[in-house]
């Protein structure tokens, strides 16, 4: 089972940034009531360009991503979204971007059941917190990652349109609609 779930952080890039110890405490999923509000007050404090969070990703009880990944949710999908892209149409996908030094790599495996290798470095978690690996990488059935990322994916393109400024709305929406040509 491929899990899928983007958090917003309860706090300013500071906040967390100053933590010493994250957890799920410091973040709300993106359908719990609060979150538009939560989402929609961080977009104004940055003048409408960025809320901060995470995108947690698992397979069959495994993370690939924790709380510590944390950055601009939009540039975190985005990057995912582009990876994702990349990957069906070349066999290789490297997104990532550098305010926190995340970054994904996912490679398409030719096998009879075809398989998707995702590895996620951790950039900056990884230094701050010494738990965190450089680097995590989870083997996801082609297709099971492929409609779990269009789905997770419009869900929160449908919350980033609820919001006061729907910033990259339409890139997200054109990445999505993408990836539906390889379903």
């Amino acid at each position: 089972m491929v899990t899928i779930q983007t958090y917003i952080s309860k706090n300013n890039y500071d906040a967390i940034d100053n933590k010493k110890l994250l957890d799920n405490e410091d973040f709300i999923p993106i359908h719990h009531l609060n979150a538009k509000q939560l989402a929609n007050q961080q977009l104004i404090n940055s003048k409408g360009t960025t809320f901060y969070g995470t995108v947690i990703i698992s397979y069959q009880h495994q993370f690939l991503s924790s709380f510590y990944d944390w950055d601009d949710v939009d540039d975190i999908w985005l990057s995912i979204l582009q990876a994702m892209y990349d990957c069906l149409n070349t066999g290789i996908g490297n997104s990532g971007f550098s305010e926190r030094s995340m970054d994904w790599q996912l490679k398409k495996l030719i096998e009879k059941n075809p398989a998707i290798l995702f590895t996620w470095y951790h950039g900056f978690a990884s230094k701050e917190w010494n738990d965190i690996p450089i680097k995590t990488t989870l083997r996801f059935p082609e297709n099971l990652l492929l409609n779990n990322i269009i789905e997770k994916g419009t869900t929160y393109l449908k919350f980033r349109d609820s919001l006061y400024d729907s910033g990259p709305s339409q890139n997200i929406n054109q990445l999505i609609n993408n990836l539906r040509s390889f379903k």
